[in-house]
Parts: structure tokens; C-alpha cells; sequence
């Protein structure tokens, strides 16, 4: 069912999900990222100090501009807030000349330097052992207990039984796994490679699915049908390894989503 609702400046349906907190659809990708930025800075405004995990991709960069505008116009402060890097490709490095797909430059232009965090915790793409790594970041994450997580998801592909991830847990990732050097699905890879002409590399570092599932709020922003048919297997589609986007189900009293019209057409309740 869709009921009218409203943020502080903007009009937003709401579909209601069983296992799912908030589910809040807006008319263009636009005002689903701000509607997303307006509930990221309410978290910072209830709590300066929080520990926060920031996804990467085409998907975030409004909702970032938006809490760069907030910035600016003192709205908020990021700068007593922890920050925490998702994913990223292995090996890559920080320079962006050199290393067009690394997510660290992506955070850094786009996070890090406009917001403003001082303590911004980042996976190193270039570590000469990436166990060693992994292991680090996760000790890291052990540690601070996460207030947000931000999230994305992947586009679904169910004739090679790939996609819905979240971070890059791809398909088969089992929901217990912490941080991890994960082997990239060869769809994945050619998406990049193709769609985006970046020469990525077939692994990557990430945080697992119980590292997002300990996050005490989690929001998920999509905008598309093709990013519809995704939430539509993580929603409604049988909660397993398969979908590791539907492992948002598990905890889904911790998870708001954010989604525009178009991804909303493609779920079974809209």
C-alpha cells in the first residue's frame, strides 16, 4: 500500500513491507537523494560524533552534493563524525590519474574533503597482502560500532545468478562474512569494463554482510527499474546467498530505503 508522507521540504509515497522499517518512494532520482541527505544529516545532527560507512557510485553522488550543500550552508557539522570506506577494488591505488575506478579518490573528492571528516578510515587498495588488510579494517570495524551504513545496490541478473550485492558481496556470499578479499563475478567485471570503460581489477576488498547487518541504522538509495528489479529479489524473492541484497530482510528494523518512482514500478507491492 502507498500512503503521502512529506520530509521537511519534500512529497514521498511510502510502500509498506513486512520485514522492511521504511520504504520511501519519490518522483525522480533527484528527490530521492535529497530525502536521502535530509535523513543523513538528522543522524548527524542527534549525534556529531557518528561512525558512518559510505557507499561509492553514480547512485551517491547527488545524495553527497546534497550533504555538501548542507555543509556549506552550516546546516550541519561532519567534522567530529568517523568515517568508514565500504569497498574497494584490488589492486588500486588513491590517484585518480593513474587509478580512474578507485573508490578512496571517489570519497576523498566527493566525502572526506567536502564534509569535512577528519577521521576517515580507508581500505588500502595497494597493500602488499590483502588478508593482512582485510583483517585490519575489520578489527577496526570490531571496534566502532557503525551508526550508519549507506548503501547501494547492484543490478540483477538472473540468468547468471548474479547481482543484488551490496558492497561487492557478490551472489553466493554467505551473510556471516566479516571483511574479506572478494573474487568479483565475471559479470561485474565486464559491467565496468563495458559500460563504464574502466579497466577494474577482478577482486576487491570489502566489508561482508555481517559487518553492514551490525550497522545500527542502515539506508539503502536506488533510482531505475534496473535497480527495481533488484529490490524487487531482495524484497520478495526468497531470503538466501543468492540475493545477498536480501539479507537487508534479516535486520530490516535497522533499514530505510530510498527509492525513486521508476525502481518502485518494478516491486510487487507499488
Amino acid at each position: 500500500m502507498l500512503a503521502e508522507k512529506r520530509t521537511l521540504a519534500l512529497s514521498y509515497q511510502e510502500i509498506t513491507h513486512p520485514e522492511i522499517s521504511s520504504i520511501r518512494v519519490f518522483p525522480t532520482p533527484e528527490e530521492t537523494a535529497r530525502g536521502a541527505a535530509e535523513e543523513i544529516v538528522r543522524v548527524v545532527q542527534a549525534n556529531p560524533s557518528a561512525a558512518i560507512t559510505y557507499a561509492t557510485g553514480d547512485t551517491m553522488i547527488p545524495v553527497y552534493a546534497h550533504l555538501t550543500q548542507a555543509v556549506q550552508g552550516r546546516q550541519v557539522s561532519f567534522a567530529e563524525t568517523i568515517g568508514f570506506h565500504l569497498d574497494e577494488y584490488y589492486p588500486t591505488g588513491p590517484e585518480p590519474d593513474k587509478y580512474p575506478h578507485s573508490f578512496v579518490s571517489y570519497l576523498r573528492q566527493r566525502v572526506f574533503g567536502p564534509l569535512q571528516i577528519a577521521m576517515a578510515n580507508e581500505l588500502n587498495g595497494l597493500a602488499p597482502d590483502p588478508e593482512a588488510e582485510v583483517r585490519r579494517y575489520d578489527g577496526l570495524l570490531s571496534a566502532q560500532l557503525i551508526d550508519l551504513a549507506i548503501l547501494g545496490i547492484g543490478p540483477w541478473s538472473d540468468t547468471r545468478q548474479s547481482g543484488c550485492h551490496i558492497a561487492l558481496n557478490e551472489s553466493g556470499t554467505p551473510f556471516s562474512t566479516r571483511t574479506h578479499v572478494a573474487e568479483l563475478n565475471e559479470v561485474t567485471v565486464s559491467r565496468d569494463r563495458q559500460e563504464r570503460g574502466q579497466d577494474t581489477p577482478s577482486r576487491a576488498l570489502t566489508q561482508g554482510i555481517a559487518n553492514i547487518l551490525e550497522a545500527k541504522q542502515i539506508y539503502l538509495i536506488a533510482y531505475g527499474e534496473n535497480k527495481g528489479m533488484s529490490l524487487r529479489e531482495a524484497l520478495y524473492g526468497e531470503v538466501g546467498v543468492r540475493r545477498p541484497a536480501s539479507a537487508l530482510r534479516v535486520q530490516g528494523h535497522k533499514v530505510k530505503m530510498f527509492i525513486d518512482r521508476a525502481a518502485a514500478s518494478q516491486l510487487k507491492e507499488s
